[in-house]
């Protein structure tokens, strides 16, 4: 499954847009997905807002999700936990997310990067809604 499968028009999240989210990649529980650094997602010290990075890990793992649920699934997010290692300040960042069992319940992990540098990990559950 390649991006433009996973993600078509009807269920790219606007906040995509707002934020400059592309997806590279989606593939069979995976995806890779980039966000640029923008000025107005920074906090006061001129880094990158937590919030920012953490909704391109969320939207990463969905994508992940979206990749291995039945087709017209709903899905949500249920719990996610990220913890932050190193600053952006500078250039794009890098989501990439994996799907480690398939269900009713998805657990999903992923990791940040800015250029080499590890920015965070997080771990996130999906519940598929009936």
């Amino acid at each position: 499954m390649n991006d433009q499968t996973a993600i078509s028009d009807l269920l790219r999240p606007k906040i995509f847009d707002t934020m400059g989210i592309e997806v590279l990649r989606a593939e069979k529980g995976e995806s890779e997905l980039v966000m640029p650094f923008l000025e107005p997602y920074t906090q006061p010290y001129g880094i990158l807002h937590g919030g920012a990075i953490f909704t391109l890990a969320d939207s990463a793992s969905a994508v992940a999700v979206l990749t291995v649920a039945r087709k017209g699934r709903k899905f949500v997010t249920a719990a996610m936990s990220i913890s932050y290692i190193a600053p952006v300040a500078e250039g794009e960042i890098v989501c990439r997310a994996k799907v480690l069992r398939e269900g009713r319940i998805i657990p999903v992990e992923s990791e940040v990067w800015n250029s080499d540098v590890l920015v965070a990990k997080a771990t996130a559950t999906y519940t598929v809604m009936d």
